[in-house]
């Protein structure tokens, strides 16, 4: 931290301190664009660890655990302070000269990244790895001078010539998480868990930074080499493509013989099935069956609203119908309208506007005979 800053004339002045005050210049380099020069923050401007819109990005930052991913946008802190000695803070035409001084180093690291096949990324290599740590060395205010190839770095390949041993042919049938999964551990542990290998190059595990490198592009290059030409799918994409292999009434029986009916399809079509294929298709079923959970509630929705819209308009059909039931009758005892008149209009069965008369004409005769015992009741 530093709560003092440099304002434009040079002099100092006070500052709210901040995360990463008076580290605010770098060495960058463009992956993608093969792109490397000297970057400055404005240091009047806060930077946030976790902030998105940060550049250079945080996750490019170069402070390697292990090798694995390479960001589109690398960066190294110059280690530059207006209190070192050493390396005090760099105007632009110093920075672009540093940058110029370390350029080699760039076109090192990115001559030798190693393509993940079928991903559009790149994976280290353990020349491109020692290129970036000799970046960060000349970054240093002591301005340490590069060391080369480390040695406790092996690549996979030259880990698999001293130990075919350590190939496993499963790996020609991992989905990508898995591979990656994979690529990762022999990352973290490849060279602890496989003496053989440290002993046949004569290096020492335990030494600071000791990794196998390049193991994701090995592993993904591997698969492909496996595959023969034949196109790769992961099962999990391809039951959606084969409705008729996992439906919502599959039983578990069937779950469980559904490796060997998948790959025998996948085959017959020429494609290398990638993944765990039982728990692609149960995750398959279980979907499907959620689908057709989704379907009824949404059916069932639909119709409940239908009935009561059926309700509410045989509710208006049934009021009217009641008007028209009491009128008066005509002469001669006939009704003002024939129920069998009113059935058609109402398009309901002549017996049910007959019991609805019916019904009607008894209510009223039970209200008036009510009616007549509650006047006797008053005379009495």
């Amino acid at each position: 931290m530093a709560c003092k800053y440099l304002d434009s004339k040079g002099s100092y002045v006070q500052g709210k301190a901040h995360f990463e005050a008076g580290h605010y210049q770098r060495l960058v380099l463009d992956v993608r664009r093969g792109e490397f020069y000297f970057h400055c923050d404005d240091w009047r401007m806060p930077r946030g660890l976790h902030k998105s819109d940060r550049f250079p990005p945080s996750n490019g930052l170069w402070a390697p655990f292990h090798w694995l991913r390479v960001a589109d946008v690398l960066s190294w802190t110059i280690d530059s302070h207006h209190t070192f000695e050493q390396r005090p803070y760099l105007t632009r035409e110093e920075g672009n000269a540093f940058a110029r001084e370390v350029a080699p180093l760039a076109e090192s690291l990115l001559r030798n990244l190693q393509p993940v096949p079928g991903t559009g990324v790149f994976d280290w290599s353990a020349e491109s790895a020692s290129a970036g740590m000799d970046i960060q060395a000349a970054c240093s205010r002591h301005r340490h001078p590069p060391r080369g190839r480390r040695p406790e770095l092996v690549n996979m390949a030259e880990a698999v010539s001293v130990c075919p041993q350590l190939i496993q042919d499963r790996w020609a049938n991992l989905d990508d998480k898995h591979l990656n999964e994979e690529a990762e551990g022999l990352n973290r542990f490849g060279l602890h868990n496989n003496p053989a290998i440290t002993e046949a190059l004569g290096i020492d595990p335990d030494t600071d930074g000791a990794s196998l490198v390049g193991t994701r592009a090995w592993l993904y290059e591997y698969r492909v080499t496996a595959a023969a030409g034949r196109p790769m799918q992961s099962a999990a994409s391809f039951f959606p493509t084969h409705p008729e292999l996992v439906t919502a009434e599959t039983t578990t029986a069937e779950l469980w013989a559904m490796p060997a009916k998948a790959r025998a399809a996948a085959e017959a079509e020429g494609i290398v099935l990638l993944g765990d294929t039982e728990h692609a298709a149960d995750a398959r079923r279980t979907q499907l069956r959620m689908e057709v959970l989704d379907e009824l509630a949404t059916r069932s929705e639909v119709h409940s609203e239908a009935e009561a819209t059926v309700k509410s308009r045989r509710y208006a059909v049934y009021a009217y119908l009641y008007r028209a039931l009491s009128w008066e009758a005509r002469h001669g005892g006939e009704p003002a309208v024939s129920d069998t008149r009113l059935a058609e209009l109402a398009r309901l069965n002549d017996r049910i506007v007959a019991r609805l008369r019916a019904q009607l004409d008894q209510e009223i005769t039970e209200e008036r005979d009510r009616s007549q015992r509650w006047h006797e009741y008053d005379r009495k």
